[in-house]
């Protein structure tokens, strides 16, 4: 007992002077040694849950980037109206209402164009990732990775080499963060929903704020 008791008083000295003398770790230094990465692992269970939820959620980007055409089509034709009525409109609306009126719709109308690109990148992203599992997953592309003898980091390399910078830099990077991290795919078109999301609320806001502008600006 006396021993360890000493041992362990040895220990705890011997510690309080590494920190003394180096300094306690950052956060981010911690950070980075508790991460856990995926490479060579199996995927878990619950990174598959996680995977259906995520994918699940996503989908809806599809009827938003829709409904977005329709209303970025509204905007678009009522500028062109009032541009093209430009004498007879201010005969009603004060040259004031009806120069921020323009100003909301033009901002909506490209608050809206942004979010309708998200959204089709976000749909062809999912669409592609699906297509490679099913491949991959199968038994024929279970074969395929069987056979392959490059190792996956120098593979994304040779993958990423034809592209021109930075989109080859991107894909080197989002290569390597899938081999790290099994979900990383899908934590990124999670990021690009809660984007487009924010493009699609700014879009309705600038809309509602230019109608309200042109209805109090109308002279009696």
């Amino acid at each position: 007992m006396a021993n360890n008791s000493v041992e362990r008083d040895g220990l705890q000295a011997a510690l309080a002077n590494a920190l003394r003398g180096s300094g306690r770790p950052s956060r981010q230094t911690l950070g980075k040694e508790c991460k856990m990465s995926d490479e060579g692992k199996t995927i878990r269970a619950e990174q598959i849950f996680k995977k259906i939820v995520w994918r699940h959620t996503v989908s809806i980007s599809h009827a938003m980037e829709q409904a977005t055409t329709w209303s970025i089509s509204g905007v678009a034709a009522i500028i062109g109206l009032f541009i093209s009525n430009l004498d007879s409109v201010g005969t009603i609306v004060s040259s004031i209402g009806l120069r921020w009126f323009l100003i909301s719709f033009t901002t909506s109308l490209i608050f809206g164009a942004i979010s309708k690109q998200i959204g089709m990148a976000l749909g062809k992203g999912l669409e592609v990732v699906e297509k490679m599992e099913g491949v991959l997953y199968s038994d024929q592309g279970q074969r395929l990775m069987s056979q392959m003898s490059t190792p996956p980091r120098e593979l994304i390399k040779e993958i990423a080499d034809p592209f021109f910078w930075p989109l080859s830099s991107y894909m080197r990077r989002s290569g390597f963060k899938g081999i790290e991290d099994y979900l990383s795919p899908d934590k990124r078109f999670v990021k690009l929903f809660c984007i487009q999301m924010v493009f699609v609320y700014l879009h309705g806001i600038a809309a509602a704020v230019g109608l309200i502008v042109i209805a109090c600006s109308i002279v009696k």
